[in-house]
């Protein structure tokens, strides 16, 4: 039986970050983490796949929105 807790479906070498099989398992790692500072986003390497990251400290403070910094992409 797979662990519940380990949903990324494998490994980005090109951006060496995990990758997960759909945008709500991405969010779902987040949500386990308890970190209200990270944000799902597509791979650009792996079609299909998403990562998940921290947000500019600019977004957080409120300064910027996050698609002014990623240009719509987030």
């Amino acid at each position: 039986m797979p662990d519940r807790h380990q949903l990324h479906a494998s490994y980005c070498d090109g951006h060496q970050k995990r990758l997960y099989g759909s945008r709500n398992d991405a969010k779902g790692a987040i949500r386990r983490q308890h970190d209200k500072g990270m944000r799902a986003y597509l791979c650009e390497l792996v079609a299909g796949h998403w990562h998940i990251g921290h947000l500019p400290k600019d977004v957080l403070k409120g300064r910027v929105t996050a698609a002014e910094i990623y240009g719509g992409r987030s």
